[in-house]
């Protein structure tokens, strides 16, 4: 049986709270979204980092946490600010109340009281069962102000202005407590009004639940990961785990690699609040059983969509079926996910094919053509979330090529930049090789740490929905001069002249070679196509914070250095299947 839904609501300081205490001394179920709206902006949680990014980081304290009234004397005194606060906060709140409210119900409560300042301004009250109005005279609302914030007479008077007319709340109520301040007349005030709900609703006595009720109040964002074990996927699960310590975070795994999932999270220290889910993203339903994927998307929040073909090697009905029919999937997950806030799509810079020039981020469909079968699937499957974007709250991000970390030097080993990096940096023949292509135009290199961080933060930015970043070195070398610094750092001899274009690929398309050089084959064509990425909305988002993209020169001794580790360690045999593998 669904529970009967009272809205509790007042001025500021009419009394609404003590009510409330009074309520759940009677064994009432109580919801309370003034307490839901202080957990949706706790540190970690999304809503925090937006309200940042809108106000400054003057909001929050030297903990790191929000400065309710900081943000209260800004918010209070500008309609603006109010809006965008109110933007970013309500949509949260109303979810988190509504899983409460569910969970009371669930629980066999018969009455659930939603207590909320601003329920009728936000017109919440609507479709309730009933509403509950707590009116206290002007004066005592100030005096109760000034006593409890330390306001000014006229600071308090302006905080109680700025908030709908108690008068106009009680035109809507079912039920109205008046509260003078004396607590026996409240006490009886509080009696009458449960009485009469009783007399139309029964019992408002709810269920002593084991867990209590701040843990059916607790809002939690929930998030799936896909693209496991991708070197993006791992990077943004830990990620995910550091930056947001209350989220609960399943991570979608093919069976073959769910060991090597459950591993990475034991190394995370995760497993508390990490889970991973044995699926497929091109399956349908993900692969799950009808039990696990109905919980899913019934407490699904976010989605960080990074399952793809990302190794060129791999022919073009294999890239298909994961970069557009994995996309497919992921959506209908979207649509049934009644909780979700925000998915984030892992595009690329590539999907602009051929075209040269300057690329825009909101750019897509320009009648370009692809040089191969990986830009031209992620070109669309991109199509198909940018038709979501009308129902869903989609972001879309747009890394350029991806290299290692610019700290450690770890990168993926299935990258182009890092099979050429490894042919200079181990040249120990004297032999000056030339490169693919003539090497002018600019190489769009970018590390994977950077990435990960702008690709958290632009999704976290007010606004974010519906709108596409290009995550790319602002500063990027031509692809000769990358090369000469490779050799230059590893002392091997520099690369001399080049292998003409049509040259190369004639070469890397004969018989017997094709298959292993569809990947460089591949990386090629970014070393001879003259574009320019556009990044004003990444700009905008990481406009205020730390993260920006390092240098390439700054950070390339890290990655030849590793590459030359990694070249120069010995082989074990599950490596070299490793190697061979990816191709089958």
């Amino acid at each position: 049986m669904t529970a009967h839904v009272i809205g509790l609501t007042g001025g500021i300081a009419s009394g609404k709270s003590a009510v409330a205490k009074l309520l759940a001394e009677r064994g009432a179920a109580i919801v309370d979204a003034d307490q839901l709206a202080r957990q949706v902006v706790e540190p970690g949680q999304p809503a925090l980092a937006e309200l940042v990014a809108r106000f400054g980081a003057a909001i929050l304290t030297a903990e790191g946490k929000l400065d309710r009234k900081r943000l209260g004397a800004i918010a209070f005194s500008d309609e603006d600010a109010r809006r965008d606060l109110g933007r970013i906060t309500h949509p949260r709140i109303a979810a988190a109340s509504e899983q409460a409210i569910a969970a009371w119900s669930d629980a066999g409560a018969n009455v659930v009281f939603y207590e909320a300042a601003l329920l009728v301004e936000n017109r919440a009250h609507l479709g309730l069962s009933g509403v509950v109005v707590v009116s206290a005279p002007p004066e005592i609302q100030v005096a109760r102000v000034i006593a409890r914030d330390g306001l000014l007479a006229e600071d308090a008077q302006a905080r109680i202005a700025a908030q709908l007319p108690l008068a106009d709340k009680v035109k809507v109520a079912t039920w109205v407590i008046e509260n003078t301040g004396d607590l026996a007349q409240l006490e009886s005030e509080v009696d009458r009004v449960v009485a009469a709900i009783e007399a139309k609703y029964g019992p408002v006595r709810a269920p002593v639940r084991s867990d209590g009720p701040a843990a059916v109040s607790r809002p939690r964002e929930v998030a799936l990961v896909t693209g496991f074990p991708a070197f993006t996927a791992k990077r943004m699960i830990a990620k995910l785990l550091a930056a947001e310590p209350e989220t609960k975070l399943y991570v979608l795994a093919r069976d073959k690699f769910a060991a090597e999932a459950n591993q990475l999270l034991e190394q995370l220290r995760a497993h508390d609040r990490a889970e991973v889910l044995v699926g497929d993203v091109c399956d349908m339903d993900l692969g799950l059983s009808s039990t696990e994927y109905r919980a899913l998307s019934k407490e699904l929040t976010w989605i960080h969509h990074l399952a793809g073909i990302y190794f060129m090697g791999v022919d073009d009905d294999t890239m298909r079926r994961v970069n557009v029919g994995g996309t497919r999937t992921m959506l209908d997950l979207a649509r049934d996910a009644g909780r979700l806030e925000r998915v984030v799509h892992w595009s690329t810079a590539s999907v602009a094919g051929t075209r040269g020039g300057t690329i825009y981020e909101e750019d897509l469909d320009a009648g370009q053509k692809f040089h191969n079968g990986y830009e031209r699937t992620k070109y669309d499957a991109e199509k198909l979330v940018r038709a979501a974007m009308r129902q869903l709250p989609i972001t879309i991000v747009r890394p350029s090529v991806i290299v290692g970390d610019s700290k450690t030097g770890d990168i993926d080993r299935l990258d182009g930049p890092y099979y050429l990096m490894v042919l200079i940096a181990t040249n120990a023949s004297g032999l000056r090789l030339p490169i693919l292509g003539r090497g002018d135009s600019p190489l769009h290199l970018v590390p994977i740490d950077y990435v990960v961080d702008a690709a958290w933060q632009v999704a976290h930015t007010p606004g974010a929905a519906g709108r596409t970043f290009h995550i790319v070195d602002p500063n990027p070398l031509p692809a000769r001069a990358v090369f000469e610094a490779v050799a230059e750092h590893a002392k091997t001899e520099k690369p001399r002249g080049h292998i003409p274009g049509p040259l190369a690929r004639a070469v890397l398309r004969t018989p017997g070679l094709a298959r292993l050089g569809r990947g460089p084959l591949t990386f090629m064509d970014l070393l001879e196509q003259s574009v320019h990425y556009d990044q004003t909305n990444t700009a905008q988002a990481l406009a205020g914070t730390t993260i920006r993209c390092p240098s390439l020169p700054d950070y390339l001794p890290v990655l030849v250095q590793h590459v030359l580790d990694v070249a120069r360690a010995p082989v074990t045999r599950e490596q070299a299947d490793e190697v061979v593998d990816p191709l089958d």
